[in-house]
């Protein structure tokens, strides 16, 4: 029997078992893993595999013996088992017509874990209630495959089998189009839109690429089944999440100070999160990309005032001259 079929059987034996088992009654159930040669040697190799199942998140635990119990090993099924989920009537369809929508989104590259999640779902699920005619999602059917469904995809494969992608890309900021070989980090969907989450090799740091201005990808079909890169243990998605248009990395870092509107500030309190707050409505933060906080400002109207540095103010107000 190899590791793994020892493993799982050893879980299996262990989830069956009425009362804790004795190490007598595992030797004697796996005579030709832990009853062979020398009683220390099969000992240490029980102690490993227990070890690598509670690294796995099975709970083993010894019980000592007592007047009322026995001793040996067992696994508290209570530890290893989530209470099952029972959705009240409202909150099953509310689940189930959002992720209805989500599925008729042909660029979602999560459709097969949905289905599988869905799948479990609703076979537990002891009554499936009829939808309240209060809630409905309306969602705009595509009768064809677009190329940011296909990237998606793509994207999503060369992330799970950690491949290299080649890319074109046309950058908003610069009007640039360029040849990028980037290793896939993750998938957001931010205001209506997929973006790739990447190491790019072109500028050797972690760049953003919203999908539908990727004009060509192509996925490393070298060596299918080896990696090429590995994703830093570090690494959230979760700060790319929220990330403003100010802090993509375009332009060297600057400070910048804001003057906003009394009656704005809480509002706006979210998208400046990160930034110092100097009180009276005023905030400095650090920005990478000009265009992006100037767009932001003249979006905010006169909520917003850029009150430093000088020559920032200056571009903004030739933004202002060129539309009027």
């Amino acid at each position: 029997m190899n590791r793994t079929e020892r493993l799982l059987d050893l879980i299996t034996y262990l989830l069956n078992a009425q009362e804790p088992v004795s190490w007598r009654k595992i030797k004697n159930h796996f005579p030709e893993d832990y009853a062979r040669g020398v009683e220390e040697s099969n000992q240490r190799k029980f102690e490993r595999d227990k070890a690598e199942l509670i690294s796995l998140g099975i709970p083993i635990d010894y019980q000592g013996g007592s007047e009322v119990q026995k001793e040996g090993y067992l696994i508290q099924k209570d530890n290893l088992f989530l209470p099952e989920i029972e959705f009240k009537p409202e909150e099953f369809s509310l689940l189930m017509l959002s992720a209805g929508a989500v599925r008729e989104n042909d660029s979602f590259p999560y459709r097969d874990q949905l289905e599988s999640a869905l799948h479990k779902i609703t076979s537990l699920q002891k009554h499936i209630p009829p939808a309240p005619q209060e809630l409905a999602i309306s969602y705009s059917q595509r009768n064809r495959t677009t190329a940011q469904s296909a990237f998606t995809h793509k994207i999503q494969d060369a992330l799970d089998r950690r491949k290299g992608i080649d890319i074109q890309y046309h950058a908003f900021s610069t009007g640039e189009i360029t040849r990028r070989k980037v290793d896939p980090y993750g998938l957001i969907f931010r205001k209506g839109k997929w973006t790739l989450v990447a190491w790019d090799h072109l500028r050797e740091d972690i760049r953003t690429f919203v999908v539908t201005r990727i004009e060509e990808l192509q996925v490393n079909p070298r060596k299918p089944g080896t990696p090429d890169y590995e994703i830093p243990e570090d690494f959230t998605l979760r700060a790319y999440q929220d990330q403003q248009p100010w802090e993509l990395r375009i332009h060297e870092p600057i400070n910048v100070t804001l003057q906003v509107s009394e009656h704005r500030v809480n509002e706006l309190m979210p998208q400046l999160s990160k930034a110092v707050n100097l009180g009276q409505g005023r905030f400095r933060l650090q920005i990478t990309n000009q265009s992006g906080l100037i767009s932001w400002v003249l979006s905010q109207k006169t909520d917003v005032q850029l009150l430093e540095p000088a020559e920032l103010n200056h571009r903004i107000c030739e933004v202002l001259q060129a539309l009027i």
